[in-house]
């Protein structure tokens, strides 16, 4: 069985520098504004009444604490299929395959925003079936995605000032109609279900996190990935705080609970801008995370196949527009299944993002690895933290992560979705377990190769090891 080495080409090197850092913050911004915001408003108000918009706030904090360390590891060493990746070179090719099925898991939200674009076009016109509406959409943008990564982009940044346009115009309309002497009460329930509603809009505020996976397609990635992270997520938090005032101050609790924004806004908006609320706003926001989410989800398994995980052929990446059609074919499979099986939205929002926390953690203990495994890279990197603000961050935030998983997972996901991630998590299992000892090879040979051509013979092993694979193909670092 042969192993592949540094010089041989890897699909990954067919990928096009084309993401400029304005397009790097469209798509973090798009990942963000999605199905969390229009489909977990109502459910948010259901826990905490008034005090929505504090848990958005607490949601928006826990999720910079995370992007402070992501931001300095995409800066130093960026790279396709950053969470991958990362958990590959700096703590273990098994803790990378480990993160790699918790990444292919959480594309299960492809369904979630396909679904939430369904229910918003029905509220429009009863003529719109969801189900059929959502397979439709994930579908079209499926199509768009094999087009290229360019194309997706540029398609984002249009629809990131659709939604800016949308939810601006409920904002601004929505805040002359909220009654501050009769506001609902901030903790109606408790602190502690203010806390499981901010757990539960991580999913609405943490999506910026994913430009990490573009790092091989950007082109300056050290700039890029911290302003993307970092902007997306502050500008995206403050216009959900807004929508949040809006959308517990214009009608009763009882009657917003559990409802999408598209009641509320009917009370305020006249006809022509309450559709455009819809399709500019809510509709916008739900198909263009869908649209970043093709855009970023295969990038992790693309690196993966590269060191042998599966096989090559099913990385490969077509010529003329530098895509990896099988495995967006993958994905558009794992988008539908949840829509086909008629999981309810408030199942898997739980489920994908208690899922998305265990990433989180990955790439927090790989951030800080990456201090000690590759100084080079950190020393040159454009953004960097200080030593104790980046562990202080770090390990707050993989304690943050750990637990918002478990209060997920533990109070939201049914017994059948369990069912169905252990299954998953078996078939994994025994699949790592086959072809582990082939991915072994691949990273040694690699590492030997990359060794020789660089005149790295002298280096210690806890500079460069077999655990710590250098693959400059695809880091590509720009000091």
């Amino acid at each position: 069985m042969s192993t592949t080495t540094s010089t041989e080409q890897l699909n990954q090197d067919n990928l096009k520098r084309t993401i400029s850092t304005p397009a790097a913050v469209g798509v973090a911004f798009n990942q963000i504004v999605g199905g969390g915001i229009v489909s977990l408003t109502g459910v948010a108000i259901a826990l905490t009444g008034g005090g929505v918009s504090i848990a958005f706030v607490l949601a928006v904090v826990s999720i910079l604490i995370v992007s402070m360390p992501y931001a300095a590891i995409g800066s130093a060493m960026p790279a396709t299929g950053g969470v991958y990746t990362y958990s590959t070179r700096l703590i273990h090719p098994i803790a990378g395959y480990a993160a790699l099925v918790v990444n292919f898991l959480a594309q299960a939200s492809l369904g979630l925003y396909g679904v939430a674009a369904g229910q918003y076009m029905h509220s429009l016109n009863e003529w719109f079936d969801p189900t059929l509406t959502a397979v439709v959409l994930i579908v079209a943008f499926y199509f768009a995605n094999l087009m290229g990564a360019v194309i997706g982009a540029r398609v984002g940044l249009v629809m990131s000032a659709l939604m800016l346009l949308g939810f601006g115009l409920f904002i601004v309309l929505g805040l002359g109609g909220v009654d501050w002497v009769a506001y609902p009460p901030m903790l109606p329930n408790g602190f502690s279900n203010l806390i499981q509603a901010a757990a539960l809009l991580t999913f609405a505020t943490g999506g910026a996190t994913v430009v990490v996976e573009l790092g091989g397609e950007m082109k300056n990635p050290g700039r890029a990935v911290p302003i993307s992270l970092i902007g997306g997520t502050v500008l995206a938090g403050i216009m959900y705080v807004f929508i949040a005032i809006v959308a517990a101050g214009i009608l009763p609790i009882e009657q917003v609970a559990n409802q999408p924004l598209s009641l509320v806004a009917a009370e305020f908006l006249p006809p022509a801008a309450w559709a455009f609320f819809i399709l500019g706003g809510a509709m916008m926001a739900v198909i263009s995370t869908m649209n970043s989410q093709l855009l970023t989800g295969s990038k992790s398994l693309l690196a993966a196949i590269d060191d042998g995980w599966f096989p090559k052929r099913l990385g490969h990446v077509n010529k003329k527009f530098g895509t990896p059609h099988y495995l967006l074919t993958i994905l558009l499979v794992v988008g539908l299944a949840p829509v086909v099986a008629n999981v309810p939205l408030d199942v898997l929002a739980s489920a994908v993002s208690g899922i998305a926390q265990l990433i989180f953690v990955f790439v927090l203990i790989a951030s800080l690895r990456l201090r000690s495994v590759r100084p080079d890279l950190h020393k040159a990197a454009i953004f960097k933290l200080p030593a104790g603000v980046h562990w202080g961050l770090a390990l707050v935030g993989i304690g943050v992560c750990c637990y918002q998983s478990w209060l997920l997972i533990s109070s939201g996901v049914s017994t059948q979705m369990l069912i169905v991630l252990g299954c998953v998590a078996v078939v994994a299992t025994v699949w790592g377990v086959i072809r582990y000892p082939h991915v072994r090879r691949v990273l040694r040979a690699r590492d030997e190769a990359q060794r020789a051509a660089s005149g790295l013979h002298d280096l210690p092993s806890s500079r460069l090891s077999a655990h710590d694979v250098e693959r400059e193909s695809i880091i590509d670092f720009e000091p």
